[in-house]
Protein backbone atom coordinates (compact mmCIF):
# COMPACT_ATOMS: atom_id res chain seq x y z
CA UNK A 1 0.00 0.00 0.00
CA UNK A 2 1.10 3.57 -0.65
CA UNK A 3 2.36 5.45 2.39
CA UNK A 4 -0.31 7.70 3.84
CA UNK A 5 -0.57 10.63 6.23
CA UNK A 6 -3.58 10.62 8.54
CA UNK A 7 -4.63 14.19 9.34
CA UNK A 8 -6.53 14.60 12.59
CA UNK A 9 -8.07 17.83 13.86
CA UNK A 10 -5.28 20.34 14.63
CA UNK A 11 -4.39 20.80 18.30
CA UNK A 12 -4.91 24.57 18.01
CA UNK A 13 -8.52 23.93 16.95
CA UNK A 14 -9.18 21.44 19.77
CA UNK A 15 -7.73 23.89 22.31
CA UNK A 16 -9.85 26.74 20.96
CA UNK A 17 -13.06 24.69 21.16
CA UNK A 18 -12.34 23.57 24.72
CA UNK A 19 -11.31 27.07 25.88
CA UNK A 20 -14.11 29.06 24.22
CA UNK A 21 -16.86 26.41 24.31
CA UNK A 22 -17.76 27.39 20.75
CA UNK A 23 -17.17 26.25 17.17
CA UNK A 24 -14.24 28.05 15.48
CA UNK A 25 -15.35 30.02 12.45
CA UNK A 26 -19.02 29.62 13.26
CA UNK A 27 -19.52 30.68 16.87
CA UNK A 28 -22.06 27.94 17.50
CA UNK A 29 -22.00 26.80 21.12
CA UNK A 30 -20.09 23.58 21.80
CA UNK A 31 -21.89 20.94 23.85
CA UNK A 32 -20.26 18.52 26.31
CA UNK A 33 -21.85 15.22 27.34
CA UNK A 34 -21.05 11.65 28.33
CA UNK A 35 -20.23 9.64 25.20
CA UNK A 36 -23.23 7.80 23.79
CA UNK A 37 -21.38 6.53 20.72
CA UNK A 38 -17.89 5.39 19.75
CA UNK A 39 -17.00 8.62 17.94
CA UNK A 40 -14.05 8.76 17.39
CA UNK A 41 -12.40 11.80 18.93
CA UNK A 42 -11.29 13.83 15.89
CA UNK A 43 -8.08 14.88 17.65
CA UNK A 44 -6.58 11.61 19.01
CA UNK A 45 -8.66 9.36 16.69
CA UNK A 46 -9.47 6.94 19.51
CA UNK A 47 -13.00 5.65 20.02
CA UNK A 48 -14.81 7.04 23.06
CA UNK A 49 -15.55 4.78 26.01
CA UNK A 50 -19.34 4.88 25.81
CA UNK A 51 -21.01 5.84 29.08
CA UNK A 52 -17.66 6.80 30.66
CA UNK A 53 -15.79 9.55 28.81
CA UNK A 54 -16.99 13.10 28.28
CA UNK A 55 -16.94 14.40 24.73
CA UNK A 56 -17.51 17.86 23.26
CA UNK A 57 -19.64 18.33 20.15
CA UNK A 58 -19.01 21.26 17.80
CA UNK A 59 -19.30 22.33 14.16
CA UNK A 60 -16.26 21.60 11.98
CA UNK A 61 -15.44 22.32 8.33
CA UNK A 62 -13.28 19.46 6.97
CA UNK A 63 -12.39 21.60 3.95
CA UNK A 64 -10.85 24.41 6.04
CA UNK A 65 -7.70 25.62 4.24
CA UNK A 66 -8.26 23.01 1.51
CA UNK A 67 -11.02 24.53 -0.58
CA UNK A 68 -13.15 27.67 -0.80
CA UNK A 69 -16.54 26.00 -0.30
CA UNK A 70 -17.17 24.90 3.31
CA UNK A 71 -19.07 21.77 4.27
CA UNK A 72 -19.62 22.12 8.03
CA UNK A 73 -20.87 19.26 10.14
CA UNK A 74 -20.91 17.91 13.69
CA UNK A 75 -17.80 16.31 15.23
CA UNK A 76 -16.68 15.24 18.70
CA UNK A 77 -13.44 15.59 20.65
CA UNK A 78 -12.55 14.56 24.19
CA UNK A 79 -13.75 17.12 26.75
CA UNK A 80 -10.19 17.19 28.14
CA UNK A 81 -7.35 17.90 25.70
CA UNK A 82 -5.81 14.65 24.48
CA UNK A 83 -2.66 13.83 22.46
CA UNK A 84 -3.13 14.44 18.71
CA UNK A 85 -2.86 11.37 16.48
CA UNK A 86 0.59 11.02 14.88
CA UNK A 87 0.14 11.73 11.15
CA UNK A 88 2.73 9.16 10.13
CA UNK A 89 1.27 6.26 12.13
CA UNK A 90 -0.86 4.87 9.30
CA UNK A 91 -4.54 4.08 9.55
CA UNK A 92 -5.64 4.27 13.22
CA UNK A 93 -5.57 0.70 14.56
CA UNK A 94 -8.36 1.39 17.06
CA UNK A 95 -10.68 2.40 14.20
CA UNK A 96 -10.15 -0.71 12.05
CA UNK A 97 -13.23 -2.43 13.59
CA UNK A 98 -15.53 0.31 12.26
CA UNK A 99 -16.79 0.53 8.66
CA UNK A 100 -16.28 3.86 6.90
CA UNK A 101 -17.19 5.84 3.81
CA UNK A 102 -14.15 7.08 1.87
CA UNK A 103 -14.55 10.18 -0.31
CA UNK A 104 -11.74 10.84 -2.80
CA UNK A 105 -11.37 14.49 -3.84
CA UNK A 106 -9.28 16.14 -6.52
CA UNK A 107 -7.47 19.47 -6.12
CA UNK A 108 -10.58 21.42 -7.12
CA UNK A 109 -12.70 20.00 -4.26
CA UNK A 110 -14.58 17.75 -6.68
CA UNK A 111 -15.73 14.42 -5.32
CA UNK A 112 -14.17 11.90 -7.71
CA UNK A 113 -15.13 8.70 -5.91
CA UNK A 114 -17.07 7.55 -2.87
CA UNK A 115 -16.49 4.04 -1.59
CA UNK A 116 -17.51 2.06 1.45
CA UNK A 117 -14.89 0.09 3.34
CA UNK A 118 -15.82 -2.73 5.68
CA UNK A 119 -14.06 -3.23 9.00
CA UNK A 120 -10.50 -4.31 8.26
CA UNK A 121 -10.53 -3.27 4.59
CA UNK A 122 -9.96 0.48 5.02
CA UNK A 123 -6.28 0.55 4.02
CA UNK A 124 -6.87 -1.54 0.91
CA UNK A 125 -9.72 0.66 -0.29
CA UNK A 126 -7.68 3.82 0.40
CA UNK A 127 -4.79 2.37 -1.64
CA UNK A 128 -7.15 1.66 -4.54
CA UNK A 129 -8.56 5.20 -4.38
CA UNK A 130 -5.03 6.66 -4.51
CA UNK A 131 -4.30 4.65 -7.67
CA UNK A 132 -6.17 7.49 -9.40
CA UNK A 133 -3.53 10.22 -9.77
CA UNK A 134 -6.20 12.95 -9.71
CA UNK A 135 -7.06 12.20 -6.07
CA UNK A 136 -5.49 14.79 -3.75
CA UNK A 137 -6.97 13.57 -0.46
CA UNK A 138 -9.55 11.21 1.02
CA UNK A 139 -12.07 12.27 3.64
CA UNK A 140 -12.89 9.39 5.98
CA UNK A 141 -16.47 9.44 7.26
CA UNK A 142 -18.29 7.30 9.79
CA UNK A 143 -19.92 4.34 8.06
CA UNK A 144 -23.15 4.71 10.04
CA UNK A 145 -23.65 8.40 10.90
CA UNK A 146 -21.81 9.70 7.82
CA UNK A 147 -19.98 12.50 9.66
CA UNK A 148 -16.36 13.49 9.01
CA UNK A 149 -13.71 11.57 10.99
CA UNK A 150 -10.33 12.57 9.47
CA UNK A 151 -8.42 13.19 6.23
CA UNK A 152 -5.89 10.95 4.49
CA UNK A 153 -3.21 12.20 2.09
CA UNK A 154 -0.37 10.54 0.23
CA UNK A 155 2.91 10.66 2.13
CA UNK A 156 5.40 13.05 0.56
CA UNK A 157 8.34 11.04 -0.77
CA UNK A 158 11.71 12.79 -0.85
Amino acid sequence: MAEIRVIALPTETAKKVLETKSSPGYGHPAHTEIARGHGPCRHCLRPFRVGEEKRTLFTCNPFYRLAPVPAPGPVFIHAELCQRFDEESGYPAELVPYPVVLDGYDGEQRLVTERRAAAGDQEGVIARIFEDASIRYVLVRDGEAGCFDFRVERMEVS
